[in-house]
Parts: structure tokens; sequence; C-alpha cells
């Protein structure tokens, strides 16, 4: 009996520490493209005549498979081992940022088997949605490399690569893109632009506006892009090729090549960290069953854990699904949008990888929660009021970084709860219920969101704040001392 223990507590070793770092890598690496691609999803496919809801559609394909996916990978990643399914998962980034490439590039006209740039858009978020469903694997390793002391510490280490991914991720697209400004034009408005001949005779913008929206109601967002458009008038031809010229495929290209070198360094150094044990192999003999998700929901405890997981996501996502769109209605061009979501990462990479990691072992998970449930429902409120046009714009460079330190609190805290709360032989099976939860959180908040921000560009930021105020009252109903928290 006693040479079981360490298998249910490991001790944070020599070799533990390897399997961290090289799961952090890889992680990283391959949220580098997640990073690229996020910012342009919204404005590429407004590009392809997409409306709010179908933008909300193509925000939440990806989550979507995740939420379908993450229980079938952490329950498989018990009986197969975590290795296999991060390179899996990393070998389908590969190929669905590729498609996404290769799909942006094509003009608004172009057919690729018979069906449009737009589908062929949607199915490359499914493919990746799926491959990035992994990420409950990723958490079941720093479970299987950490005990209970350094659990909460070892969560953090995910959210700092995903903060560095979206640091280094938007500065690599932002060279990948050009700062032209992109005006999105319904059907009949790219016919007619279409049908324009290729002469030198100067269009201003006003003619513009009178000859392509003459019988349109004009958006905020494209009115910002026409003024920067044509600042000064250009000659037809000109006009015409930056109106009709599609996105750059750079972007897909650069994350797929990312995934390829995440997927290779995985190959060679990752180590497979799940050990067997006399619960773990019992484990083995079972499949993913789907009412897992349910025990787990009615399971005493670890049901308010992963509601209030829900709960926070679902405000989070109503913010980070409409950030690129709201960005655009104030004038941000595509390379500021990059900056500004390179911004967001950094400051994710500090809250995570260095205030949260050390002062969450000192005040403990549910101090840490709280904390970041009070930053995260100020930032949305004054999001809000920047929505209204009461704050500037530039407001939000000084906004941003409460929500998303607030963030940083929140999510490891509670997955280290959920962790501690899951039995050694069914790691993976509950952080992936808790993945599942938080992606159906993401499909919900696009939904919602992009439709709420065509009607206000407050709406979606003052419903995450009474979203978040709700998950704060779960956290208040879990018990107050926990085992990593330091009491008196």
């Amino acid at each position: 009996m006693s040479n079981a223990a360490p298998a249910a507590q490991p001790a944070v070793s020599s070799v533990n520490k390897a399997t961290l770092f090289i799961v952090f890598l890889t992680v990283f690496i391959d949220l580098l493209g997640f990073g690229i691609v996020l910012p342009l999803l919204p404005r590429y496919g407004a590009l392809f005549n997409a409306s709010y809801a179908q933008l909300g559609i193509l925000m939440a394909s990806f989550s979507a498979m995740q939420f379908v996916f993450a229980p079938m990978w952490g329950s498989l990643s018990d009986r197969i081992g975590r290795r296999p399914i991060l390179l899996l998962g990393l070998a389908g980034s590969t190929v669905s940022y590729g498609l996404f490439g290769i799909v942006s590039a094509q003009g608004r006209d172009a057919l690729i088997l018979g069906f449009s740039p737009l589908v062929w858009m949607y199915v490359s978020r499914i493919g990746a949605g799926i491959a990035g469903a992994t990420i409950s694997t990723a958490q079941a390793v720093i479970a299987d490399c950490t005990g209970v002391e350094s659990r909460g510490k070892g969560m953090a280490l995910i959210g700092a690569a995903f903060g560095m991914g979206f640091t280094f991720g938007p500065l690599v697209g932002a060279v990948c893109v050009s700062n032209d400004a992109a005006v999105a034009l319904n059907d009949s408005q790219w016919a007619l632009v279409k049908s324009w001949k290729e002469d030198t005779t100067p269009v201003s913008q006003q003619q513009f506006l009178e000859e392509v929206f003459r019988d349109s109601k004009i958006s905020d967002t494209n009115t910002k892009s026409i003024a920067s458009l044509l600042k000064t008038p250009l000659p037809r031809v000109d006009l015409k090729h930056r109106l009709l010229a599609p996105p750059s495929g750079m972007p897909g290209y650069v994350a797929s090549v990312l995934s390829a070198l995440a997927f290779l360094l995985a190959t060679v150094k990752l180590q497979e960290s799940r050990r067997p044990s006399g619960l773990a192999q019992r484990s083995a003999h079972r499949a993913f069953r789907p009412g897992d998700a349910i025990r787990h929901l009615s399971t005493p405890g670890m049901s308010i854990i992963l509601f209030a997981v829900f709960i926070t996501t679902f405000g989070f996502a109503q913010f980070e699904s409409t950030l690129s769109m709201l960005t655009s209605l104030f004038g941000y061009s595509t390379q500021w949008n990059f900056l500004l979501y390179a911004y967001v990462g950094l400051v994710l990479s500090i809250g995570q990888g260095m205030l949260v990691r050390r002062l969450l072992p000192r005040l403990g998970e549910r101090r840490m929660a709280l904390i970041g449930v009070t930053l995260m429902t100020i930032g949305f409120s004054l999001i809000g009021i920047t929505g209204l046009k009461i704050l500037p714009g530039m407001a939000l460079w000084f906004i941003l970084p409460i929500v998303v330190i607030g963030f940083s609190a929140v999510t490891p805290s509670l997955q280290s709860m959920l962790s501690q709360a899951a039995s050694s032989d069914e790691q993976g099976s509950v952080l992936g219920t808790g993945q599942s939860l938080s992606s159906l959180a993401r499909i919900l908040g696009p939904l919602l969101g992009m439709p709420l921000l065509g009607q206000s560009a407050s709406f979606p930021y003052f419903l995450g704040a009474v979203l978040i105020l709700s998950g704060g009252a779960l956290i208040l109903r879990m018990p107050g001392k926990r085992s990593t928290e330091k009491t008196g």
C-alpha cells in the first residue's frame, strides 16, 4: 500500500519538471498559431459577407468541437496515455491552420470543390476545434506531474502558455497582413464594384458612398474603414483592386508551420506522464462514456466547481469573441487590432506566469478566484461604458488588463480545485468535463455576443459582468479552507 502513494500524489521530480517544460513549449507553440488566427476570424468572415449571426457561428464552431471532443480525448488519455493524444492534436492543428491559409487567400467568388470560401472557413475552424480539444490532456499531464501543493501553480503554466501564445501570435500576425482598411461589401455592392471599368478616374470618399452605399445602411465599422481607405481620392482601378483583393493567407500558413514544429518537438522530446497504478489500470479498461459528464455534474462539491467554470467562462466568452469587432467599431486597423491582442496576451502571461503562480499558494484557490471575479466585473462594466462611447476607444488599453488579470486568477484556481476534487484515475476525464463545459460556454458566448454587439456595442459586456457576478456567488458557496490554502 505504501508504494502506491507516490503514484497518487506525484512529486515534482526532475523528470516531471522536464515533462512540464516540454508540455509548456508545445502548448505555447501551438497557441502561437491560435493567436495568429483568432483576431482575424471576425474580420475575414465579414469580408466574405458573413452576417453577425454567421460570425457568431464561425467563432462558436471551434468551441463546439471542443465541447464534444474534450471529454473524449481526456478519457482516452486515461486509457492509452497522454502523449499519443497530444501528438494527434498537434497534427490536426497543422492541417486545419494550413486549410485556413488556403481558404482565406481565395477570392470571394472562388469555389473549392463546389463550396464557397466561407464554408471552408467553417470546416477549418471545426478541424482546429477537434485538434485543440486536447488541451484537457495537457492539463492531465500537469496533474500527473504535480502534487496537491503545487497543482495550482502547475495549472497556471497552461495559462502562461496561452498568454505567451497570445502575445507573440498576434505580433507575428501583424507582420503577415497589410494595414489597408478592409471594407465589407454585400453581394450587390460586390457585383457593382466588379462591374467598374478599370480607368484612372479619381474616386473620392463622398463619390464612393453615393455610388456603392446609396441604397444601403452603412455600419460604423465600414464608415471608419472607408474614411481610412479614401483619405485622398484613389484611381478607380486601384480602388477596385483593393476592394476585391482577398485577405492574406500568410497568417494561416505561418500558424500551420508553427503547429508542425510543435508536433516535431513533442515527437522527439515529450515523455509519457501517466504512470500505471492499481486505479489507473482499472480505468484502462473503461472507454469514454458520455454519462461521465452527468455523473461529474451531480457529484456534491464537484458540481459547484464545474458550474462556476461554465458561468465565468461564458462571461469571458462575451468579451473574447467580440473584441475584434469592437475595435473595428473604434477604427482600429488590422495591424493595430493584432497589437491590441498581443498586449492582452502579454498581460495574461504576466498575470498567470508571475502574479498568480506566486500568489495562489499563499492565498488559496477560493480567495484567488474571488479576487479575479471582482476584477473581471469591474473591467467588463468599464468596457460596457466604453461601448456607450462615454469613454474613448483608447481606454481599452487601460481597461483590458483589469479583465485579463482577473481571468488569470479565476481560471487556474478553479482548475486546481476541480483536479483536487477528482480521484487519481479520473484526472483526464474530470478535467475533460471541465474543458467541455468551458467549450460550451465559448459556444454560447459568440452566438449571443455577436448579435448583441450588432444591437449595441455595450450589451455583451454588461451581460458579461452579470454572468461573472453569478459565478462569484457560486464560488462563495464553496468551502473556504482548501488543502492549498494557508490560514493564519
